[in-house]
């Protein structure tokens, strides 16, 4: 929708609307945080700014060419393959944020517009890190960096992601079009974009920035701290930064799946008989996440298998325990893609998500949201149980 940046007129109270798509949605004025609806969107918001609130320059990233130079074909090809990866996403996700989820008309509620702002910086400061990271160990940045949009494997893996993300910014630019031509008296141009089509845009994005969060950076931040695992302690420096990208993206998972659970259960919040209707195609989006993922998985260990305690059968058995978590904590079966609740064969990882107080059992809910726990009556609603 057309929206102002500031709506004078009668002020909008954060308790009157809906997060998405509520009443007056395009109706935006006074940035006010003192009875929010939401006071859990406040907590993710003052943990993002805190824990990560972290510098780029932090981490020692001077023996990065020399450890990269010792490694063989294989080794070079997987920790390559997963920064390339990575880079792509939060290329993504340094945009999608703000373009998605506080497009105008979609969200007007202050604290959603403060949290997802911080999300989308701290997503920027990763892309940061990993041109550190590039710099640290390539002599030509730029050869490096053209060579991921040309690496057919990492533009495969990303098109189910990206077409997504893709499709939803297709029908909110319509929805504009739209609303801009009902604003100077004429026809909508796209009519079949309604309610409904809106709704189904947002939570297919949710959906998949769940996945994004919580499944599609695993490979390479496993597959990377096993380099700093090895007796010879290698990529450390790399290790660290992606140690602290870590921390974060628990934070955005632990957000966003708390929010498609609100969507999914919570009837007030309009998406319930969404969710329901799109509940085969949502384990049909898994079920393509999960044979990119194994796929990937095969990519990474075609030269070889250079890393003591990591193979293609380890990791393809801890993002089986993943993608079990991820959609256990979102009330979906896993039994549908054929995967059971077991244990965690990593549990070594477990010490690189320490400071993330992430719980790892499948049957709990993750959670960094301690500032929330410690300060619940902020929200007597509020239940760590309920992330």
């Amino acid at each position: 929708m057309s929206c102002k940046i500031f709506s004078l007129g009668e002020t909008v109270h954060s308790k009157g609307t809906r997060l998405f798509l509520g009443e007056n949605s395009c109706h935006r004025n006074i940035q006010t945080y003192h009875d929010p609806k939401y006071p859990w969107i406040l907590d993710f918001a003052e943990e993002m700014r805190s824990i990560g609130n972290w510098s780029k320059n932090e981490i020692d990233l001077s023996k990065e060419k020399k450890d990269f130079e010792s490694l063989d074909e294989a080794g070079k090809h997987i920790y390559e393959a997963g920064l390339k990866f990575a880079i792509t996403l939060d290329s993504c996700a340094g945009r999608a944020p703000l373009q998605l989820f506080n497009n105008g008309g979609i969200s007007n509620n202050p604290e959603w517009e403060l949290y997802i702002t911080n999300h989308q910086n701290n997503e920027l400061l990763h892309s940061e890190s990993y041109t550190e990271m590039v710099r640290a160990i390539y002599n030509d940045v730029d050869l490096f960096v053209d060579s991921i949009t040309s690496d057919p494997e990492v533009q495969k893996r990303a098109t189910s992601i990206l077409g997504a993300f893709d499709w939803a910014t297709g029908v909110f630019d319509r929805m504009d079009a739209n609303s801009t031509a009902v604003n100077h008296g004429m026809t909508k141009p796209f009519p079949e974009v309604d309610e409904k089509l809106i709704k189904t845009a947002i939570y297919k994005a949710a959906l998949v920035l769940n996945m994004f969060e919580g499944i599609r950076f695993f490979c390479t931040f496993v597959t990377n701290w096993s380099f700093s695992e090895q007796p010879t302690k290698l990529m450390a420096g790399s290790s660290n930064i992606f140690k602290l990208i870590a921390r974060d993206e628990m934070i955005h998972l632990d957000i966003v799946q708390r929010v498609l659970k609100m969507l999914r259960t919570d009837e007030s919040e309009g998406f319930v008989e969404i969710a329901q209707e799109l509940e085969d195609e949502t384990y049909e989006m898994f079920k393509t996440a999960y044979k990119e993922e194994m796929d990937w998985v095969e990519y990474l260990f075609s030269k070889g298998t250079p890393l003591i305690g990591m193979n293609e059968h380890i990791l393809k058995e801890y993002m089986d325990y993943i993608f079990v978590v991820r959609m256990t904590n979102i009330g979906l079966d896993p039994s549908k893609l054929g995967l059971a609740i077991g244990h965690n064969p990593l549990p070594w990882v477990d010490n690189y998500l320490d400071s993330t107080n992430v719980k790892s059992a499948p049957q709990e809910i993750e959670s960094v949201n301690y500032i929330a726990a410690i300060d619940s009556s902020k929200d007597e609603d509020f239940d760590m149980e309920d992330l």
